[in-house]
């Protein structure tokens, strides 16, 4: 993920922070601003796995060797 992609998510947060923003008082809310956005990268370069497991991967080989005695051709 790269700097563009972590912007974009930000972008789009920005409205919901904003509001969240808004209930401070107006001498903490850059600071808080601040500490939100670099906390919100650090998840979001941690947590984010942009690659989807295929279907295999996803169920397992042990569950495919369990439904392969089940499959017939038609």
């Amino acid at each position: 993920m790269d700097e563009t992609d972590i912007l974009a998510i930000l972008k789009q947060l920005e409205p919901k922070m904003q509001s969240v923003l808004f209930q401070t008082s107006n001498d903490y809310r850059e600071d808080l601003e601040q500490d939100l956005k670099e906390r919100m990268i650090k998840i979001i370069k941690n947590n984010i796995n942009l690659e989807v497991p295929g279907f295999f991967d996803f169920i397992g080989e042990e569950q495919m060797q369990d439904y392969s005695g089940m499959l017939t051709r038609c």
